[in-house]
């Protein structure tokens, strides 16, 4: 569990990363050794998972944003082959930005980048190719009303 002040540093450094342990600590009332100690051990809980810059996907040439749901295999497949399998596509494609296992029609849920729709359909080639791939679905994102990291 973390407490009040813990919240306060996660949500600022989720706000902005790149704030000085000497900002945080102003904004939370603590010394700034204190606050190095408590950044580092959200660290190594794990409740602090990395530090990323949050970049313009259009402005780096991967304009179109889907969503494409995968069904892999059958009910006879076995479950983890068909879970490697799709997690060797989600290691193999720098498209894919996320990866949910879900409940409902398809098992699994992916977010992809691509820089045309030309490119986008090869990625879904390249998926359905995958012999644990029995059906793709893709949802092209026409607008985002909102999207955030922040928890």
């Amino acid at each position: 569990m973390i407490d009040n002040i813990d919240r306060q540093i996660v949500s600022l450094l989720q706000a902005d990363a790149r704030l000085s342990n000497a900002t945080l600590a102003e904004r939370v009332g603590l010394t700034t050794s204190t606050v190095h100690a408590r950044v580092k051990k959200l660290e190594r809980k794990g409740i602090i998972k990395g530090y990323v810059a949050v970049v313009d996907a259009e402005t780096l040439g991967k304009p179109i944003l889907a969503f494409i749901g995968l069904t892999v295999g059958s009910a006879s497949t076995d479950y983890l082959e068909s879970k490697n399998s799709v997690l060797s596509i989600c290691q193999d494609e720098p498209d894919v930005l996320e990866c949910h296992t879900v409940a409902g029609e398809d098992c699994y849920i992916m977010k992809v980048r691509a820089a045309s729709p030309g490119d986008l359909e090869r990625l879904i080639e390249r998926i359905r190719c995958n012999a644990k791939v029995s059906r793709t679905t893709t949802s092209i994102v026409l607008s985002t009303l909102k999207e955030r990291a922040q928890v």
